[in-house]
């Protein structure tokens, strides 16, 4: 019986260590929504705080010195030398809860604006010089008609019998 109780003991401990479970994790990431500043800088619109984009890294002025991260939220280490755009920041503070302009709140957006209006003028003035050659040629043809009708009516002009009488009456 003392066996049979060891044993079923061992039982129970074997099975209690061998049971199975699952467990699942996720997570997410979501990246802020950023508004132009200036030239290779963004911030992040209406935050609490100041938190610039740029060379990909976020940057954070705090009681006088910069910091940067990968992330938008942790991982904030000193920086003595921020890059050129983020040093031409002048009141960082004035960022808090920025809202920036309404047409370039994505990333880029300025850059893209600024390269589609480009090519828009470009088209519009390759469209204008079609237009302005086609009338040029349209001039030179008017005017080669013009020499045509001219030459034809000074050539019937010198035709003997042409002097201004009709033939056979004086």
């Amino acid at each position: 019986m003392k066996k049979s109780i060891s044993s079923l003991l061992f039982v129970l401990l074997v099975a209690g260590c061998a049971a199975s479970g699952s467990a699942r994790y996720s997570a997410s990431a979501t990246t802020p929504r950023l508004v132009y500043v200036s030239a290779g800088v963004q911030v992040i619109e209406d935050y609490d705080e100041p938190i610039f984009y740029s060379s990909n890294m976020y940057w954070r002025y705090d009681g006088g010195v910069w910091y940067q991260s990968r992330y938008h939220t942790s991982g904030w280490v000193r920086v003595t030398n921020p890059p050129a755009p983020i040093l031409r920041i002048e009141r960082p503070a004035m960022y808090v809860h920025y809202r920036g302009d309404a047409r370039a709140t994505a990333a880029g957006q300025a850059r893209a604006d600024d390269k589609r209006e480009m090519k828009e003028e470009k088209r519009e003035m390759k469209e204008e010089k079609r237009e302005m050659k086609e009338e040029q040629q349209d001039a030179k043809r008017e005017e080669k008609r013009e020499d045509k009708q001219e030459k034809q009516e000074a050539k019937e002009a010198h035709k003997p019998g042409n002097d201004g009488h009709k033939p056979g009456k004086k």
